[in-house]
């Protein structure tokens, strides 16, 4: 993915890397946050993307998370490598 002027790739993991096994709260990457103008992307994300592939969502989301901010709303997942991905607005 691309805007012009920052890239962002998804590459599977080589098969060699494999029995490392992530965990994201190893050292490193704990997990990737997307901001979207509303809720109603947020929703549309979660019901266009994840459920129409199978994906399970984490926490009972999409939902309001105040302990982060008073509008906070969003979606938790994990990709194949179980690394946690969220869709977000605020």
């Amino acid at each position: 993915m691309s805007n012009g002027t920052t890239d962002f790739w998804l590459i599977k993991t080589e098969e060699k890397y494999l029995p490392n096994n992530f965990h994201r709260k190893n050292i490193g990457l704990n997990h990737l946050a997307f901001r979207v103008e509303s809720r109603g992307e947020v929703d549309q994300f979660t019901n266009d993307f994840l459920k129409t592939h199978g994906i399970p969502t984490l926490y009972g989301t999409p939902k309001l998370f105040p302990e982060y901010g008073p509008n906070y709303y969003a979606v938790y997942f994990e990709d194949p490598d179980r690394l946690k991905l969220e869709v977000v607005s605020k």
